[in-house]
């Protein structure tokens, strides 16, 4: 597997932002506006929906016109399209000046895709980079053996240096457990097929690293209907399905995460990584 590097500055060493929306047809100043949600959502799904038509000239035009309102969902999905290959050719050192734009408008899920992303072995593994976005998003209070200490955590210089002290070892185990969990964190934020059910409720999860097996415990659910908030066994029949189709898509996105990092050997085989996720719609 490709080994862990250290680079100094590399969690913030990014294209400019500026470049990135030159290459779009955009002015350098469109990004980082915050916008309300609500709207960002909206344009965001109408775009997806351009994609899955195979609009690609479409969905690039009305990505641009989100990022000019300056939507941190919009700089999310660029990130998307840009780490996956969709609609455009797949530069991952383009993603990242887009989820940093997102983290920066609120959205914490930039900063989870920024950690899986430097994870990744198909991005070179950048492990200072990966644990640097890890606890800027959900990855604080994943793993202490993975923790620098707290004169170190919002320096970058203080920060590299602390890693240059750790053991091979420790780096790869960090590097695979920030991957998989950022994965998590990035990936699940609300089920498609639970959104469409109206079902919601806490889920927890458990990453035993040394097997590797994910494992989730469902919680109470919920099921939203229009008149409110009503508990799944009030309408056991549905509810059980929609709950099937909520852990189902989860379980994909913890089958993908755990394809996508080598297990690095030598892992303890007592290591528990706990998190839990609670999914709700608002109604607006």
């Amino acid at each position: 597997m490709p080994v862990p590097r250290i680079r100094r500055f590399a969690a913030l060493a990014a294209i400019p932002a500026a470049l990135i929306l030159l290459s779009l047809g955009l002015p350098a100043g469109a990004a980082g506006a915050d916008a309300p949600s609500h709207y960002g959502e909206k344009a965001v799904s109408a775009i997806k929906g351009r994609i899955r038509l195979k609009d690609c000239a479409g969905a690039i035009d009305d990505l641009k016109t989100s990022l000019k309102k300056g939507f941190p969902e919009a700089n999310m999905l660029a990130g998307s399209m840009y780490e996956n290959g969709v609609c455009v050719k797949r530069d991952w050192e383009r993603a990242i000046p887009f989820y940093i734009q997102a983290w920066e408008g609120g959205l914490r899920e930039g900063a989870d895709r920024l950690a899986a992303g430097y994870a990744a072995p198909e991005n070179g593994a950048d492990v200072a980079a990966a644990l640097w976005w890890a606890v800027r998003g959900r990855g604080r209070d994943w793993l202490p053996e993975c923790a620098v200490g707290r004169a170190a955590a919002d320096d970058i210089d203080r920060f590299a240096a602390e890693l240059q002290t750790w053991p091979q070892a420790r780096l790869a185990m960090c590097n695979y457990v920030t991957g998989v969990m950022s994965t998590l964190a990035a990936e699940a934020r609300y089920p498609a097929q639970a959104f469409v059910e109206g079902v919601g409720g806490h889920v927890g999860i458990r990453f035993l690293p040394a097997v590797p097996r994910i494992e989730m415990q469902r919680g109470g659910v919920q099921e939203y209907l229009l008149l409110g908030l009503v508990n799944g066994d009030a309408a056991r029949e549905r509810g059980s399905r929609s709950a099937d189709g909520f852990e189902k898509e989860l379980g994909e996105v913890a089958d993908r995460a755990l394809r996508r990092y080598p297990q690095p050997a030598g892992m303890p085989a007592a290591m528990v990584v706990k998190t839990s996720y609670d999914f709700q719609i608002q109604f607006e």
